[in-house]
């Protein structure tokens, strides 16, 4: 009996690590596009809160039906967004715990990112602008990046919200999200959407 309860239990621990995995591989995807080869990053471990691309995606959607000037601003050709899909995964992946930007329990894991050269900040101790840190005066300025979880959009896309800054640059606060899908067994970006101001 206790035999078959630790096989069971490490059956579960393998397919729970392997399905983990998964549900992430388009932003391992993104980062692999992105970030060259043995370069050293970092990575926020706190999760942005899914509840920013939820938001973002409505808000620019309702400001484009609003307005005749935004013709870049969502996802037009072709049109995704649509209010029945937005409304099942809104009820989903909505946070309502809190609307806090940054998730202080909800944290990345190494194991999650496995095959890159990563340096795990928390958002709190991230460099900013308007504070001097001597992390800025001890290494070179390195690419760092955040991300919410990635949701599933009418079963077919993926969405996450993200950033991508500099150790130098300083702000690390998310500004867009992305859609992404699988094609021929390739994770591919669809559309960046973004809040639409200017830093």
């Amino acid at each position: 009996m206790k035999k078959y309860i630790y096989i069971t239990a490490l059956l579960f621990f393998i397919f729970g690590c392997s399905s983990t995995n998964k549900s992430i591989d388009p932003i391992n995807a993104y980062l692999k596009e992105t970030v060259k080869t043995n370069d050293t990053i970092v990575i926020i471990t706190n999760k942005i809160n899914n509840n920013y691309a939820l938001d973002l995606w409505k808000e620019r959607v309702d400001f484009k039906d609003a307005s005749v000037y935004m013709v870049e601003s969502v996802d037009e050709n072709p049109r995704i967004y649509e209010e029945k899909y937005w409304a099942e995964m809104n009820e989903k992946y909505r946070n309502h715990d809190t609307d806090s930007l940054w998730l202080r329990k909800s944290l990345w894991k190494q194991k999650e990112f496995k095959n890159f050269k990563v340096k795990w900040m928390t958002e709190k101790v991230f460099p900013k602008p308007y504070i001097y840190s001597e992390y800025m005066d001890k290494i070179p300025e390195k690419p760092a990046f955040s991300f919410s979880e990635p949701m599933i959009y009418k079963k077919t896309y993926v969405v996450f919200a993200f950033a991508k800054t500099t150790t130098g640059r300083q702000f690390i606060n998310p500004r867009s999200f992305l859609i992404m899908k699988k094609e021929k067994g390739k994770w591919i970006i669809v559309k960046e959407i973004t809040d639409g101001f200017y830093y």
